[in-house]
């Protein structure tokens, strides 16, 4: 009859079988996290370039409509500023404010500007419109009694600036009603940045929306481990750059 063996594993089988396992147990976790990774910039990426598409062309459509006064506008109140840029103190950031005429009866202010919620930046708009001499904000939870709150218009924004410049591309660093006629262009700096930290260790990077120290606007200086994209638009202002009659 014949024997039947009963010997396991070695000590030594056993250590080398356990090292092999951990090498794969170790491999796999770690390609889960590239992939997890890659996966997670990839998102990002897309979703910092959907959202500046989106509210880039918001901002282009108000700037074209700068200034637009329609020939049959009937309200009393006076039609003196069409485009102002400021500081808005966030990494000087600038603030955006826009007047045109939504129809015959009605006058529109729209502001950009970024607002601190939380340790976290956002562009915000608020809508102004005048009617029979009297301007209420609209986009309201309650319209009668004025009840109204910026409508954030893209989240983790580090930077936002307005270039305007005239017929023969120089800048005009100060616009007010006696030269804003002379505006031909709006150029458009909007940074973002990502929602979630992509990199490993921190890096330094250097905000540059058309730095210019004579205008005031510094070169800004960030360290951490998120991701950041500047989108670029140079808008028309066809309602501008002639005087209206």
């Amino acid at each position: 009859m014949k024997k039947i063996s009963d010997k396991g594993f070695t000590l030594i089988e056993s250590l080398v079988a356990m090292v092999i396992g951990m090498i794969a147990i170790g491999a796999m976790y770690f390609a889960y996290q590239y992939f997890n990774s890659t996966y997670k910039s990839i998102v990002d990426r897309a979703e910092i370039s959907s959202n500046s598409r989106h509210v880039l062309s918001i901002i282009s459509k108000d700037l074209r409509n700068a200034g637009y006064k329609n020939k049959h506008y009937s309200d009393s109140y006076s039609f003196d500023e069409k485009i102002k840029v400021e500081n808005n103190n966030y990494h000087n950031a600038d603030k955006l404010t826009i007047w045109y005429n939504k129809d015959k009866n009605t006058k529109r202010q729209i502001e950009y500007w970024i607002t601190k919620d939380n340790n976290q930046l956002n562009l915000v708009q608020e809508v102004y419109e005048t009617k029979g001499g009297k301007t209420k904000k609209i986009f309201c939870t309650n319209y009668q009694k004025q009840e109204c709150i910026p409508i954030v218009l893209v989240e983790n924004v580090t930077d936002f600036q307005i270039i305007l410049r005239d017929k023969n591309g120089k800048e005009i660093p100060t616009v007010n009603q006696s030269n804003q006629d002379t505006v031909h262009t709006a150029e458009v700096y909007l940074t973002l940045r990502s929602e979630n930290e992509l990199y490993r260790t921190e890096k330094e990077v250097k905000v540059n929306n058309n730095y210019n120290s004579s205008t005031g606007r510094e070169i800004s200086t960030i360290k951490d481990k998120f991701l950041r994209e500047t989108f670029f638009l140079s808008v028309y202002l066809r309602n501008l750059a002639k005087t209206w009659k």
